[in-house]
């Protein structure tokens, strides 16, 4: 599983947020495999979990955003997708979040802070996580990367408690 090479690979040395992100970015890398019935939305679907760089349109609307979500679509539009960003959940119940996403059909709640519209134009480098991982332990991963409108790093205790 991915989550466990990349904690393995970091064993007891303090590694980066950066160091994490790119860890998994290479281990997601050789597991795309593009659905071409999917190719008007990039090969994504609802139900998708994805982990990709994103950049806000329009930085002076928001107050902070994550530069590295990992998000579970819920809705396609015509300028993006809604997704369910797990970054905006507390680790300490993003892992039961995760798992009740992976199994969709018994219906999952997110809650209403992680629930974002991410613009097309916005986003780069997306990595599908494939539903045969621990979407769980991946979502621990320390890969958030919340800034604020100057770019400035957002604590995450913030993010996790900011309120819509």
């Amino acid at each position: 599983m991915i989550a466990e090479e990349i904690i393995k690979e970091a064993g007891k040395k303090n590694r980066s947020g950066d160091w994490y992100i790119s860890s998994l970015q290479e281990k997601l890398s050789p597991l795309q495999i593009v659905d071409y019935s999917e190719s008007d939305t990039g090969g994504v679907a609802v139900g998708d979990l994805v982990f990709f760089q994103y950049g806000a349109a329009y930085p002076d609307n928001y107050e902070f955003w994550d530069l590295q979500p990992l998000a579970f679509v819920l809705e396609f539009r015509k300028t993006g997708f809604i997704g369910a960003n797990l970054h905006y959940i507390n680790p300490d119940y993003r892992d039961a979040v995760a798992k009740s996403l992976i199994n969709k059909s018994r219906g999952a709640s997110v809650p209403k802070n992680s629930i974002h519209h991410y613009l097309y134009n916005g986003i780069g480098s997306l990595y599908k996580v494939p539903e045969s991982e621990d979407w769980a332990s991946i979502s621990l991963l320390p890969t958030e990367r919340f800034i604020d409108r100057r770019g400035n790093k957002y604590p995450k205790h913030k993010a996790w408690n900011w309120k819509k």
